[in-house]
């Protein structure tokens, strides 16, 4: 997080993540990540105070934003619009009119990105499948079944 200049160390918006990113990771420059970033330079601040290395933060693993809009719960994680994964991934669709979207992306039968709207609890589930990488072929469209209950399948 520090600049070219001594001492001056930037975050969010007005910087640019030049780190080795995570394939699962992107920058958008939305206020969640300002404020990951802004924590993420205070400990680089410290470490280089105190002489110390730091480790890259957990938050920079997956790309997670939450928001809320049309009063409905708004939560995209890793590359939720495919972003960078070329022609070879497939859209699983789950759609309650009025109650909840839900988009996954997969890619070689991994997750790697998706889109949750309206109160699905499916948000940690998902990180934890994008994260693991676990090849999910042999569930197919069963993964989006709303009578199969895979928190606790995959937990």
């Amino acid at each position: 997080m520090r600049t070219s200049l001594p001492d001056i160390y930037a975050a969010g918006d007005i910087c640019t993540a030049s780190w080795k990113r995570s394939a699962l990771w992107q920058q958008m420059r939305l206020w969640t990540q300002a404020r990951q970033m802004g924590w993420y330079a205070a400990k680089c601040i410290t470490a280089d105070l105190l002489g110390q290395d730091i480790e890259m933060d957990f938050c920079f693993e997956l790309f997670a934003h939450i928001t809320k809009f049309f009063n409905y719960k708004v939560i995209l994680l890793g590359k939720y619009n495919a972003q960078g994964l070329g022609t070879d991934h497939e859209l699983m669709l789950r759609c309650t009119k009025g109650m909840e979207y839900v988009k996954v992306v997969m890619q070689n039968g991994r997750m790697m990105g998706a889109v949750l709207i309206g109160e699905t609890d499916l948000e940690e589930t998902f990180e934890n499948l994008i994260l693991n990488q676990m090849d999910l072929s042999q569930y197919g469209e069963n993964l989006l079944d709303p009578n199969i209950d895979i928190e606790d399948y995959f937990d």
